[in-house]
C-alpha cells in the first residue's frame, strides 16, 4: 500500500528525496499549499477570499475530496519515516521492519465554524489603518504583510463579533497599535475562545511601554465599561481578561491575567467530564471531534486496570481524567506551570484523586514520572507533544523502561522534522545510540481535527 503512494505520488510530479536523518524533511503534496497571494494583489474586495485561502486553504474543495486528499498525505507522510529505516536495514538484510496498519480517516462531525479559539493580531489593514484586528497574511519578517479581519468559514461567528467589537473600541482609544516592540505603541493581540455552551472568553493584550500603572488602570476601567455596558455589552463575554506585557506570548507566570469581568474559568464539557479553561489552556480546538479522538486514543491503547498512564504533554490534564476510570493511576507532565495547575484543578472538580501531575519539561521529568511509577508492571505511554515533537533523549528512556509496552503518539504535523526523528528512534534497532527493545510501529488512526485545511491529527501506536 505505501509502495503504491509513492509511485501514484512520484508519478503526479512529487519527488521522492532521501535525505540524511540530520535534516530529513518531507515535502508537502501540492494541493496543500496555500496560494501566496502577492500583498500588492489584496485590496477590498479581494482580501476575505485571500484570508479562506490562508486559514482554511482547502475551503473550495468537496468534504468527501478533502478527506482523500488527506488520506493519501497521510499514507506518503508515513511511508517516509521509513526511507532512513530502509538505509539501515540495505546494510542488514536480515532486519525487517514491518509498515503499520492506516486506517481511513476520521470524519469531523462539523466542518464550519468550529474553532473554539482564535487569535487576532492588531496590524495596518488594506487601508492603512494601523488598529485593523485580524489575521496576518504575507511575511512579517520581511515587512511584507497586511491584517484582514476574521473571515466566517472555520471560526465561531461569536469570536469575529468580539474581534469587530474590539476594533471599534482601539480605533476610538487615544493609544496607538503596537506593530514593533521597539517602535513604541500599545494595542498588540485578542484572544477569544468559547465553549459548546456558547459562552465567550476575551483576553486583551497590550505593550505598557510608557503607561503608568495608573494610566493601565485607567484603560481597564475603560475596557471594562464598554464590554459589560457600552457598545461592546452585545458580545455577551462571560470572561473578559487583560494581560500587560513587554514581552510576545508571555505566559500568565511572568505577566499575570488580569480579570477585569466575569468567571475565572470557562468550563467546557467532554465525554461527560467537565474541565475549567483559562486564557492560556490549550485544548483541542474542535470540541467534536476532539471527543471522538480521545475515544479513539483510549480503545487504541487498549488500557486496564493493570495499566498506569504516563501522560506527556499532558496539558490541563485532559487525557488522563478521561483515562482513569480504565487504569490503576496516571502521571501527567507538562512544561506550562499553568497548565498543570488547571489539570490539578481538573482533577479535583472531577473528584479524580489517582492522577498525578508534574510541571517541567519531558526530558527532564520523565525519570521522575517513571519513579511514581516504579511498582506497576504495565505501562502506557501517550505522548502529545505539539507540532515539534520532543527531544530523542525521550524516545531513549521510553525503549529502556521494559515496563512501558506500548507508546501511543498524537501527532499534529507528522512530517515535521522532529516527530520523524521521534518516530525513528522508537524502532529503529538496536544500535550504539539506542538501547533497549525497540517498538514495532502497529498502526495509524487518522482523524480530521481541522476541516478546510491541510492538517490532521495522527494516533500512532507503537507495541513491543
Amino acid at each position: 500500500m505505501l509502495k503504491c503512494v509513492c509511485n501514484n505520488l512520484r508519478h503526479v510530479g512529487f519527488k521522492n528525496t532521501r535525505r540524511k536523518y540530520a535534516d530529513y524533511k518531507i515535502k508537502r503534496i501540492e494541493p496543500f499549499l496555500a496560494p501566496n497571494s502577492e500583498i500588492e494583489e489584496i485590496n477590498f474586495e479581494t482580501q476575505e477570499e485571500a484570508l479562506k485561502d490562508a486559514v482554511a486553504p482547502l475551503w473550495r474543495v468537496p468534504y468527501s475530496e478533502q478527506l482523500a486528499m488527506k488520506d493519501q498525505w497521510i499514507s506518503y507522510a508515513v511511508s517516509q519515516y521509513f526511507s532512513v529505516m530502509n538505509e539501515h536495514l540495505n546494510k542488514n538484510p536480515k532486519l525487517k521492519v514491518p509498515t503499520p496498519t492506516i486506517a481511513k480517516i476520521v470524519p469531523s462531525p462539523v466542518i464550519h465554524h468550529y474553532r473554539n479559539k482564535d487569535v487576532y493580531m492588531v496590524r495596518s489593514g488594506v487601508d492603512g489603518n494601523p488598529k485593523t484586528v485580524g489575521h496576518i497574511i504575507g511575511r512579517p519578517s520581511q515587512g511584507k504583510y497586511v491584517c484582514v479581519p476574521p473571515v466566517d468559514i472555520i471560526s465561531n461567528p461569536r469570536h469575529i463579533e468580539v474581534a469587530k467589537a474590539f476594533q471599534d473600541y482601539i480605533r476610538s482609544s487615544s493609544l496607538p497599535a503596537c506593530h514593533n516592540f521597539n517602535e513604541g505603541g500599545n494595542w498588540t493581540q485578542l484572544l477569544v475562545r468559547s465553549n459548546a455552551a456558547g459562552e465567550v472568553m476575551a483576553l486583551v493584550k497590550i505593550h505598557p511601554q510608557q503607561l503608568t500603572q495608573a494610566e493601565i488602570s485607567d484603560e481597564c476601567d475603560k475596557l471594562r465599561e464598554f464590554f459589560t455596558h457600552g457598545p461592546g455589552s452585545v458580545c455577551q463575554l462571560s470572561s473578559l481578561y487583560f494581560q500587560s506585557s513587554p514581552f510576545s506570548n508571555a505566559s500568565g507566570k511572568l505577566a499575570p491575567y488580569q480579570l477585569l469581568s466575569g468567571s475565572k474559568h470557562l468550563v467546557e464539557k467532554l465525554s461527560g467530564r467537565e474541565f475549567s479553561l483559562s486564557p492560556s489552556s490549550f485544548f483541542q480546538c474542535n470540541i467534536k471531534m476532539a471527543e471522538i479522538m480521545y475515544d479513539k486514543i483510549m480503545s487504541t491503547a487498549g488500557l486496564s486496570q493493570a495499566t498506569s498512564l504516563l501522560d506527556l504533554g499532558c496539558g490541563i490534564g485532559t487525557i488522563s481524567i478521561l483515562a482513569t476510570p480504565f487504569v490503576r493511576g496516571t502521571v501527567g507532565i507538562d512544561m506550562s506551570e499553568e497548565a498543570i495547575e488547571d489539570a490539578k484543578y481538573n482533577a479535583a472538580s472531577n473528584s479524580i484523586y489517582s492522577a498525578n501531575f508534574v510541571a517541567g519539561s519531558i526530558e527532564k521529568k520523565i525519570r521522575l514520572a517513571l519513579k511514581w511509577l516504579e511498582p506497576s508492571t504495565e505501562i502506557v505511554a501517550v505522548l502529545n507533544p505539539g507540532r515539534c515533537g520532543v527531544e530523542v533523549s525521550v524516545m531513549k528512556v521510553l525503549r529502556e523502561t521494559p515496563q512501558i509496552s506500548k507508546v501511543i503518539y498524537v501527532a499534529c504535523q507528522p512530517d515535521h522534522e522532529w516527530v520523524i526523528r521521534n518516530v525513528l528512534a522508537l524502532i529503529k534497532p538496536v544500535n550504539k545510540k539506542l538501547k533497549g527493545t525497540p517498538f514495532k510501529f502497529r498502526s495509524v488512526v487518522p482523524v480530521d481535527m481541522f476541516p478546510q485545511t491541510a492538517h490532521s491529527e495522527l494516533i500512532m501506536k507503537f507495541q513491543r
